[in-house]
């Protein structure tokens, strides 16, 4: 089997025309690079140069087979730049899994940021329920996931979590509601409109029953689930539900006017936490990735 250092000496000799020349620039003596070059012709069977002839000239398969070294070498350069980003996290490509509320309100923001630092990395980004991503994550197919903490194990486990800041929950309706004509509103006159929202832990229906005096969770209807937060949002526009999410996740609608904030004060936080595996060979990027998160849960607007 030949070398990339052999085709290095071949494509020399062909652009030279001359030994001398080409064991130069290859920095090495002038028999050391012929004793290269012959064993290179001697591995393919071919004959490369005719040597009769000063300067030194090509074959016909001599040239068609430069074309090929010199792309396949082009080639090598690339993959040995592309090697060096992987090693420094430059490069590469990461599998990142977050929740509805945790991809709505800080992930797109955080990974846009990330990108525009690091613009060789590619991200896919699974958006899920906390209990599927934990699942995938330890299978192994994600790096990273942001995670609701009331999902997540308690005491000492197989993973590391680092907490982000909490986000309150409030509750969103079209402009344009009945719920607007109101003077006063409470929680209970949301239920009759019901609800749409993501996929909400049991512990959060638990939570808004207790606070507000219902005596079964179930009375908080929730008519449209979906991981999407455009979906429910897009749903909320269109109709009379009442949207259970955080401020975040639809910051923009409620800034161009398309939802109305109620005054309504559900006292339900959200905590998410950023989740790696123990002990696991991470991606060199992850740790920029994870920065970048922890950093970006703080903005602005979040």
């Amino acid at each position: 089997m030949y070398s990339l250092t052999q085709l290095h000496h071949f494509r020399l000799v062909a652009i030279t025309g001359n030994f001398a020349e080409a064991a130069r620039q290859a920095n090495i003596t002038q028999p050391a690079l012929s004793n290269s070059v012959r064993s290179f012709e001697g591995r393919t069977g071919l004959q490369l140069f005719d040597r009769s002839q000063r300067p030194i000239r090509l074959t016909p398969v001599g040239r068609d087979l430069l074309a090929r070294v010199e792309a396949l070498l082009a080639s090598s350069k690339m993959l040995e730049r592309e090697m060096a980003q992987l090693a420094t996290g430059e490069a590469g490509h990461l599998k990142i899994g977050m929740t509805a509320h945790s991809s709505a309100s800080i992930g797109g923001a955080a990974l846009g940021q990330w990108h525009a630092r690091n613009p060789r990395m590619r991200a896919d980004v699974t958006v899920a329920h906390t209990t599927e991503l934990l699942r995938l994550l330890r299978e192994e197919r994600l790096d990273l996931i942001v995670g609701d903490a009331r999902d997540l194990p308690h005491g000492p486990s197989d993973l590391d979590t680092q907490a982000l800041p909490q986000h309150l929950g409030a509750a969103f309706c079209r402009p344009g509601h009945p719920l607007l004509e109101r003077q006063e509103i409470t929680f209970h006159d949301l239920l009759p409109f019901r609800f749409a929202g993501a996929h909400f832990p049991v512990a959060v229906l638990d939570d808004l029953a207790e606070t507000f005096g219902l005596r079964d969770r179930h009375l908080i209807e929730i008519a449209i689930e979906c991981e999407n937060i455009a979906v429910v949002r897009d749903a909320t526009m269109q109709s009379d539900l009442i949207l259970l999410t955080t401020s975040g996740c639809v910051r923009h609608a409620v800034m161009a006017g398309y939802l109305r904030e109620l005054p309504v004060q559900l006292k339900t936080r959200t905590q998410w936490h950023v989740v790696t595996r123990k002990h696991a060979l991470h991606h060199p990027a992850l740790p920029k990735l994870r920065d970048v998160i922890l950093a970006g849960s703080t903005l602005p607007g979040h």
